[in-house]
């Protein structure tokens, strides 16, 4: 550098020093985030276009491909799934892996393509227009829209996951659950608990509750599972509305109808002596400080709310000293609270209270 005349040292130094951080570790970085979001947009479209559908059984990859307007194209999709382990191959012939099977073919109960394009919608209206967004204020949803096209469908393939199986052999444990004959699901929406306790009790008649702008998709599930004839639909806001009388369960997940003790007197009138209230819900558990989750949360709300979010919801906690205070004012005993791990977050559980109602 001794041939750099000082003025002119701050400009040429960078061509003959290199940076004090590897290069790799910045490029190994970027393509490992990239490679990831390009697998994520492949898997999703070979969801919609039939692929693991196509591969529930051992194929012949040129069969495949020849179905399709593009064939190499497909032929390429499909070397991307072998290569990252969502497709077997043997002998020149592929098949879903059991991990594709299970989770991405959509005959199968515990599907979750509904979940894929969620994070993908998120992507396309949250983060790619992030400087949009920042400058503009946070994307507004039409609530009922965004409950029945976005989170319904996919809070209803995550509850099977594992948590509604955890959830539902709980309250089977209850002595008194086969002689229960009237149950409600309060704010429901995909209705999949009360179908469960109705599947596993025959002598259950259940009541899904919700906003009327979401029950149309409840009687879509009721409507899978073949229980028209058990499970039935209210709609209204549980806040003001009357959801019923003489329930011998009553159960919340996820919403406020459980979490808030204003809730509770409503409630306890709504159930027989001796009846259970069971909540499952979200903000006991420790979880880290996770400040992607708390931007996504605050980038969007829905068009009628006017004030800002400032914490993601699952923060807030459920049963504090007032709420297990209203529940003995509204004369309930805590049967049971139980930890419920929460699959589709890394990490994440939720706590079921099983309370009953004092005769």
């Amino acid at each position: 550098m001794k041939n750099i005349h000082n003025s002119d040292k701050k400009f040429c130094q960078p061509f003959v020093e290199y940076p004090t951080v590897p290069a790799e570790t910045f490029f190994d970085t970027i393509h490992d985030l990239t490679y990831s979001a390009k697998l994520l947009c492949l898997i999703s479209s070979s969801i919609q276009l039939g692929i693991f559908d196509e591969l529930e059984t051992w194929q012949i990859s040129d069969d495949i491909a020849e179905k399709f307007p593009n064939p190499d194209f497909i032929r390429g999709i499909i070397e991307c799934l072998v290569h990252s382990g969502f497709l077997e191959r043997k002998e020149g012939m592929i098949k879903n892996s059991l991990l594709s099977q299970i989770y991405l073919s959509t005959v199968s109960p515990y599907y979750q393509g509904s979940f894929l394009e969620k994070n993908i919608r998120h992507l396309q209206d949250l983060w790619i227009p992030l400087k949009k967004n920042t400058l503009e204020g946070p994307v507004r949803y039409h609530e009922d829209t965004f409950y029945s096209e976005y989170s319904l469908p996919s809070m209803a393939e995550n509850a099977m996951s594992g948590r509604l199986q955890k959830v539902i052999y709980e309250i089977t444990k209850i002595p008194s659950f086969n002689l229960m004959k009237k149950g409600l699901d309060i704010g429901g929406g995909h209705g999949l608990y009360g179908i469960a306790l109705a599947c596993l009790n025959k002598n259950m008649i259940v009541t899904i509750f919700d906003m009327p702008g979401v029950i149309h998709i409840t009687e879509k599930y009721i409507s899978h599972y073949q229980m028209q004839s058990r499970v039935h639909t209210l709609g209204g806001n549980f806040f003001y509305d009357s959801f019923g009388a003489e329930y011998d369960i009553i159960l919340s997940s996820s919403n406020p109808s459980g979490k808030n003790p204003i809730m509770l007197e409503k409630i306890s009138k709504a159930l027989l002596p001796g009846g259970f209230f069971v909540s499952i819900q979200p903000g006991d558990a420790d979880v880290p400080y996770d400040p992607i989750h708390e931007l996504e949360w605050n980038l969007w709300t829905f068009e009628e709310v006017l004030e800002p979010k400032f914490t993601w919801s699952k923060n807030k906690k459920f049963l504090t000293p007032d709420y297990k205070n209203e529940l003995i004012k509204q004369g309930f005993s805590i049967h049971s609270i139980i930890p419920v791990h929460d699959p589709y977050i890394k990490g994440f559980q939720v706590t079921m209270l099983i309370a009953e109602k004092r005769i």
